[in-house]
């Protein structure tokens, strides 16, 4: 998801010592990756030493809301303009998704609003490096030296509940990274060339690897699955959310839970349930591609 992060104070003093590299490769290497292609990609220069990510994952990782709507997120009229030209643009194939997993081109545009300006936003940073970092927090020493350097920006990073939940997302990122290289290999990709948010999240709809791996779906008929492609990434989207439980025909609660799933925030769900209701009222032009009533049907016969 798109979220606007202030650059941090305090540059890297430091180099990640070969303990922490061996011992995330050793983690990888234990997953199932091969530690050729483990060594090569965390050797490489490309993969930058960024306790920053590590800060904005432990304390920006949630949307917040704007100051004059705190519940949901700032969208200005402009996007939900584009919004609307956007369904007018991509109505064919964003009704066949309706058809195919009751997900209307409202909650998809909704949503791809809210990730990625539509496709728009460019993704600045390196998908390996974020998810490297994140890592590298099993190693104790890594994260004293975050603690000492954003101490006193951040004096909750010696608050138990964040150290505990840095571990947890360190053990998390392992098993990204592990997704990310399968996913790279099936798209015969360099993944160190993938790029996306600080939290790893990849492509238009913002998948994490392993969300992808799971409900990733072929849009264009290609025969290959990629967060990468927008039509692919819109039918993973309408995939995920029918997993979900999402239907138009659901309940306001059922909706809000299964857009839940997508993103853990009630700042989000309120801001894309509000998107969804604001592009609703020009639902009539996808009226023609809409297959007829139920009753509309019967007077055919």
């Amino acid at each position: 998801m798109f979220l606007a992060i202030f650059p941090l104070s305090g540059a890297c003093v430091w180099a990640w010592d070969d303990f922490s590299r061996v011992f995330i490769e050793d983690r990888l290497v234990e997953k199932g990756l091969e530690r050729t292609l483990v060594q090569g990609m965390l050797n490489d220069s490309r993969v930058a030493l960024r306790p920053d990510i590590v800060i904005q994952n432990l304390f920006y990782s949630s949307p917040r809301g704007s100051v004059e709507r705190p519940s949901v997120m700032n969208i200005s009229p402009r996007q939900i303009a584009n919004g609307r030209a956007f369904m007018r643009d991509n109505q064919e194939f964003l009704t066949s998704l309706e058809k195919r997993f009751g997900t209307s081109p409202q909650i998809i545009t909704a949503i791809l609003i809210v990730e990625s300006r539509l496709g728009t936003y460019p993704m600045p940073y390196n998908v390996v490096t974020a998810y490297t970092n994140l890592a590298f927090l099993l190693d104790p020493d890594y994260f004293r030296r975050i603690q000492e350097l954003y101490a006193e920006q951040y004096p909750l990073l010696y608050d138990e509940s964040t150290i505990n939940r840095a571990r947890r997302r360190a053990q998390w990122a392992l098993g990204e990274l592990y997704h990310l290289t399968q996913i790279a290999q099936k798209l015969e990709m360099d993944p160190l060339s993938i790029m996306g948010s600080f939290a790893g999240a990849m492509g238009p709809a913002q998948f994490i690897p392993s969300t992808f791996r799971s409900y990733g779906v072929d849009g264009d008929g290609d025969g290959i699955a990629s967060p990468f492609n927008m039509k692919d990434a819109k039918a993973s989207m309408a995939h995920y959310l029918k997993s979900s439980g999402w239907s138009e025909n659901a309940s306001d609660e059922k909706k809000r839970r299964a857009v839940f799933k997508y993103n853990r925030s009630e700042i989000y769900v309120n801001t894309i349930m509000m998107l969804y209701e604001e592009l609703s009222k020009g639902e009539s032009v996808f009226q023609d591609f809409l297959p007829p009533a139920p009753q509309e049907l019967s007077s055919l016969n």
